[in-house]
């Protein structure tokens, strides 16, 4: 059965926060430097994300070895509209 518009129950919950995360990984020798977006609510949900996303980008090795440089909760956001026409591929 459908339900009603009266039915429907709306998400009242805060949505997650974005965090940024930088860090470097050594593996047999190479090292790769990362940024990348993560989200959660606290940090202990940013270092399960990246600990997932670490397993997912390094399926194959066996040991690596994580350096974090930064690992901060986005506060601000820009406008959009100040990048048009700056960047073109």
């Amino acid at each position: 059965m459908a339900e009603s518009w009266e039915d429907v129950t709306w998400d009242t919950s805060d949505p997650q926060k974005e965090w940024v995360v930088e860090y470097t990984v050594s593996v047999n020798g190479d090292k790769n430097h990362h940024l990348t977006v993560l989200y959660g609510d606290d940090l202990s949900d940013i270092q399960r994300s990246l600990l997932h996303e670490l397993r997912n980008t390094y399926v194959d090795n066996e040991t690596i070895e994580v350096t974090v440089h930064r690992m901060e909760e986005v506060k601000e956001t820009s406008e959009p509209i100040g990048f048009e026409g700056c960047f073109s591929p």
